[in-house]
């Protein structure tokens, strides 16, 4: 009776054993920013992902982690932000230029197309995605917005406005390609050899001088509208003036009736009086 008892518990030890190390083989642990694609070699990929958490999976079947979380794509020309020594590289411009530029791109993977992403790539993780195939085509596809700017526009223009039309891009192609959402895609420094630097200077001193020009321009113009307005206020003045003389003298004018003027008469002799002078036969009344 012992032995029989001895012999089960055994057996349960053993089961409990087996069975831990089965479900400790066949733990999958999916962590945050990560979901798994499950595929085995006679039933292919599976449609449904892993999300955050703990799985039990067939040890016939394999798990593959695929990033869906934030991340950060950089290419510059020093070593900083993850870049590897000199990662800028060439984009054209609409003056027919070439500029070398530093790029940052901060992207995700979309969950609703990983399952894709991960048949069309066979089984390639989303960081070799990016590095191999993506980092390949970003040339190309910044040139396609950098071209409609010219070089002073990227190396001193609106950068905002031109990195906004790049992540809008780079969010279409990438999306529809690769499945990736671009967050935010920017040229972050631009870096002009010594010629192209000599050429933009050039650029700026004359862009410098043509605004200089226009305020002393404006200025003078600002200054003859100031004459001409003082000229036509003093001249309007004048003929209010004038206006309101002859206005005045129509007024008066009317006013002398000869009946007025017999009275003014009258009343200067009052207070005159008459002065009489007689000389050589004339007689002068005043």
């Amino acid at each position: 009776m012992r032995k029989t008892g001895l012999i089960g518990g055994v057996t349960l030890a053993a089961v409990l054993i087996f069975g831990l190390i089965a479900a400790v083989v066949c733990m999958e642990i999916i962590p945050a920013g990560y979901v798994g694609v499950v595929y085995s070699m006679n039933g292919g990929v599976q449609e449904e992902l892993l999300t955050q958490g703990f799985h039990l999976v067939s040890p016939a079947k394999k798990v593959k982690r695929f990033t869906v979380g934030n991340e950060q794509f950089v290419l510059t020309k020093d070593e900083r932000d993850g870049s590897e020594g000199d990662d800028s590289f060439m984009v054209s411009t609409a003056d027919n230029a070439n500029i070398s530029v530093s790029f940052q791109m901060s992207y995700r993977f979309r969950q609703d197309k990983v399952v894709d992403t991960y048949k069309r790539f066979r089984g390639m993780s989303g960081e070799d995605i990016v590095n191999s195939r993506v980092r390949t085509v970003l040339k190309a596809k910044i040139s396609e917005v950098t071209t409609f700017y010219t070089m002073m526009d990227i190396y001193s223009g609106d950068r905002g406005k031109i990195n906004a039309e790049i992540t809008e891009f780079l969010n279409e192609k990438l999306g529809d390609e690769y499945g990736i959402e671009v967050i935010d895609a920017s040229i972050i420094d631009v870096h002009p050899d010594a010629q192209l630097q000599q050429t933009i200077d050039d650029r700026v001193k004359a862009m410098q001088r043509k605004q200089q020009a226009e305020a002393e321009q404006e200025t003078i113009k600002v200054q003859n509208e100031t004459k001409l307005l003082e000229a036509e206020a003093d001249a309007k003045a004048k003929l209010i003036e004038a206006q309101a003389e002859a206005d005045a003298n129509r007024t008066i004018s009317e006013s002398l009736t000869d009946e007025l003027l017999r009275q003014m008469e009258m009343e200067a002799r009052q207070q005159h009086g008459w002065v009489t002078v007689q000389g050589a036969g004339t007689v002068v009344a005043r």
